[in-house]
């Protein structure tokens, strides 16, 4: 019944006959609305689109080209991290975000954020990378950034990632500033780098990759994010992810140590973002 009263025609119009030329522009109400029933007569009931045959698309934020829709992991087994060292991992970040939600809510917090002071201009991506690139991660710098500020830079980090060289050379524009090693807890940009196996620690000096500054501030940044976040962040860490899938697969099996940024960035995204097909070992 109530379809009937939908279709039924609010204005008597008679149907288009067969003297009927669509081709001709109407010229008058009753003209256009034959049009109309023409047109509606001859579509479909289903349509289907057509799947556009591209290696690439955009992100939703528009800012930079995606991996591929599904990322096969081709690296070696020895490249893939145990389910032990991920809980490990999990369990750090999930103390740190903890102990920043802390620090938020303390009196220390606003008295520091008062004498806090960087001036970054967030339209400039040129002044990002020179900053990012030579100072470490401060948590007092990065809790003094409104979060749509982060999440900016968020989304220049991971463009700066795909251009990274995981087989390459420690980069050489770092300043020592950042090749400091420093116990003020305030700063966490060296998390990513931290020994996780006999290997990396008998050279705790050793760059794992390049621009590996770059992996230091995402995890730094993830660990001040404020949930739930916006869809479109979800998105940016899902691609950051399937980047780092896709430069673990282009290094060898001997490139243990260059491989741990990539794998902690993995599983930290896919456990505490809810990105779990993107994991390495899924219980």
């Amino acid at each position: 019944m109530e379809i009937d009263l939908i279709q039924k025609p609010a204005l008597a119009v008679d149907p288009p006959d067969e003297s009927f030329d669509p081709n001709q522009e109407p010229e008058t109400g009753e003209q256009y609305l034959q049009k109309v029933m023409y047109e509606r007569n001859r579509c479909p009931m289903v349509v289907v689109a057509a799947n556009p045959h591209t290696d690439q698309q955009k992100s939703l934020s528009g800012t930079a080209a995606l991996p591929a829709n599904s990322v096969t992991n081709s690296a070696h087994q020895t490249l893939i991290p145990t389910k032990e060292w991920e809980s490990m991992q999990n369990q750090k970040f999930t103390e740190l975000r903890d102990t920043i939600t802390s620090y938020r809510c303390s009196s220390q917090f606003q008295e520091n954020l008062q004498r806090t002071h960087v001036f970054l201009n967030f339209e400039d991506r040129k002044q990002l990378h020179e900053y990012c690139a030579n100072n470490q991660p401060y948590v007092r710098i990065l809790l003094s950034i409104p979060q749509r500020n982060l999440e900016t830079l968020l989304e220049y980090l991971y463009e700066w990632l795909q251009d990274s060289d995981p087989a390459g050379e420690s980069d050489q524009s770092v300043t020592s500033q950042q090749e400091e090693q420093t116990s003020d807890q305030d700063m966490i940009g060296d998390v990513t780098t931290t020994p996780v196996t006999s290997s990396v620690s008998k050279q705790p000096a050793q760059r794992c990759l390049r621009k590996d500054w770059i992996t230091q501030w995402i995890y730094a940044i993830m660990a001040c994010l404020i949930t739930p976040l916006e869809p479109y962040i979800h998105s940016v860490l899902r691609d950051i992810a399937k980047t780092c899938i896709m430069l673990r697969n282009e290094l060898n099996r001997e490139d243990e140590a260059k491989v741990l940024p990539l794998n902690l960035l993995i599983s930290i995204i896919s456990q505490n973002f809810n990105q779990l097909d993107l994991a390495d070992n899924i219980d």
